[in-house]
């Protein structure tokens, strides 16, 4: 075997907190993956109009821009980790994903809510820990649920070119003239390939970035405009609620 496969993942936030009703929230998506583990009964997840007890006996992982509200009734130990992953993991159907963990990995989890909830928790040594538990729960996402299409190469460049340089991605004549192609012929064969133009890749890009910096920075709505290329707060805000359903400052407050 000559081919190793680097799942690329980024951790965002891991954190163990009680619920109360303050929890009953209509539309959670986010551009991130989510974990769930509850060490009592109480609360929930839906999606479409099934529900999903949050319990000690399952894990609950949800993918990216997956749709869905929460309810809580008690006030359970809610333990939960937001994560980045890389390709295939950035196109899963939306969809709640269950797990029901042997004696094994229960354990380890229960071993990193403890670990977590020492203030002389080692960081590097709970995020391996972290990261154990993500990578078994990305085994179970369903082999059906996975995106395995083949992308160009040359399109696969061009998307790393506007991945590493978001906020400035360089031109569609600059990207085409790396790949020593016509300009024409890169924009075909990005939207045959990628289904949308270089453009339009690059604009949601650019508000999947925004999405972490509203839920992780410090970063006010105008410095979150800059960073991700828009010229202005309101252009941006305009953008990011026609993809989004909501302006920056109203999601900057869903996060959970």
């Amino acid at each position: 075997m000559d081919e190793y496969f680097n799942p690329d993942i980024k951790i965002l936030m891991i954190k163990r907190q009680p619920l109360g009703r303050y929890w009953n929230m209509a539309d959670l998506a986010a551009p991130y993956w989510r974990f769930y583990w509850n060490s009592s009964e109480g609360a929930s997840v839906w999606f479409g109009k099934k529900e999903y007890p949050l319990t000690p006996s399952v894990l609950t992982l949800i993918p990216p821009d997956t749709h869905f509200s929460s309810t809580c009734s008690g006030m359970p130990i809610h333990y939960y980790m937001h994560f980045t992953a890389g390709p295939p993991f950035t196109e899963i159907q939306p969809q709640i994903i269950r797990m029901v963990p042997g004696g094994e990995m229960l354990s380890r989890i229960r071993g990193a809510v403890k670990m977590f909830s020492s203030k002389k928790a080692d960081p590097i040594r709970l995020s391996l820990e972290a990261l154990q538990i993500i990578l078994a729960c990305l085994c179970a996402v369903p082999e059906k649920s996975i995106n395995r299409r083949e992308i160009d190469p040359r399109v696969a460049a061009a998307m790393k070119m506007i991945d590493e340089n978001p906020a400035s991605p360089p031109s569609n004549a600059v990207i085409a003239g790396r790949l020593a192609m016509s300009t024409n012929s890169f924009l075909r064969l990005f939207r045959r390939n990628a289904g949308i133009s270089p453009q339009l890749y690059s604009r949601n890009k650019r508000i999947d970035k925004a999405c972490i910096l509203l839920h992780y920075s410090g970063f006010d709505i105008k410095q979150i405009a800059a960073e991700t290329g828009f010229c202005d707060r309101f252009h941006f805000s305009r953008v990011f609620r026609a993809l989004r359903g909501v302006g920056p400052a109203e999601f900057r407050k869903i996060k959970s």
